[in-house]
């Protein structure tokens, strides 16, 4: 039995995936920021409510498993900018 790249798994998996890291997220912010009292020390937190920092932890997860997910960049055909220009800001 081989591995499977996780770029290859279906969506719903990739969805479990994203859901898991954020209630993980979410039981470390209770279990850990909550109860110790560490959101004296982050600014712009909110105790039990959604914050800056439920919106930055989505934007990393999200962006972490999308990065995951996409193929390699010797994978990708070339930008048509960069082919055209020799040059190109996203690809650089």
């Amino acid at each position: 039995m081989s591995k499977v790249p996780f770029k290859d798994l279906p969506f719903l998996v990739k969805a479990a995936v994203f859901v898991c890291f954020f209630m993980a997220w979410v039981m470390f912010e209770e279990l850990v920021i909550d109860r110790h009292g560490l959101w004296r020390f982050l600014p712009f937190y909110k105790v039990g409510l959604f914050c800056v920092w439920d919106v930055l932890a989505l934007f990393a997860i999200g962006g972490g498993l999308l990065w995951v997910s996409l193929p390699r960049r010797s994978e990708r055909a070339r930008c048509a900018v960069r082919r055209l220009l020799h040059w190109c800001p996203a690809c650089a």
